[in-house]
């Protein structure tokens, strides 16, 4: 009898095709312009607490079990095998990240900042822990940029997939990166039956 294990996954940061950082970062830059500010927040509030909602319906075992979902638009190969627990870490760690690079690219003062793929992935101990970060940090998100004003002003900082992009496009990043890894977690959570 013989069994076939899938194929292994490429390393992290090794990200997705040409074409299809083109088409994400193209709907990046459509987001931001032609979507508010609040729209942006309401829709990256949205698809965080759909996230959050689904990670509440599981047991913990469910939530830390890794399940390979099939590639789909906007992960890259080696965020494929999360748990959801690893799905709501990556989330908390990406938008911490987003928070504190929002105030300084809307005062212009960005100082010695990078943003590198291979450092936002989360750890296979990834627990329950990671639904009560997510919730407090879509609130002290939303304060943050509801407190900014205008985010089409302001500097850049490039993305390693994207290119450069201003504040308001980091934000509709923010909300479409949510949306993205709450399919993630759709797809894992009907694996898990």
């Amino acid at each position: 009898m013989s069994s076939t294990a899938p194929p292994p996954l490429e390393l992290p940061g090794t990200g997705v095709s040409w074409l299809e950082r083109q088409l994400l970062g193209a709907g990046i830059r459509a987001a931001a312009r032609f979507y508010g500010k609040d729209r942006l927040t309401q829709l990256f509030r949205q698809e965080a607490e759909r996230a959050i909602a689904l990670a509440r319906g599981l047991s913990e075992a469910q939530g830390r079990q890794r399940v390979r979902v099939e590639r789909f638009i906007g992960i890259e190969d080696s965020s494929r095998d999360w748990s959801v627990y690893m799905t709501l870490e990556h989330l908390v760690i990406v938008n911490t990240a987003i928070a504190a690079i929002l105030p300084q690219l809307y005062s212009g003062s960005l100082v010695g900042t990078q943003v590198k793929i291979e450092e936002v992935k989360p750890v296979p101990e990834a627990g329950p822990e990671q639904i009560d970060d997510l919730v407090a940090l879509v609130e002290r998100y939303s304060h943050i940029v509801e407190k900014l004003g205008n985010l089409r002003a302001g500097a850049r900082l490039p993305h390693p997939w994207f290119g450069a992009l201003s504040a308001a496009q980091w934000h509709a990043l923010a909300a479409i990166h949510n949306s993205t890894h709450r399919r993630q977690i759709e797809r894992i959570k009907q694996a898990l039956g």
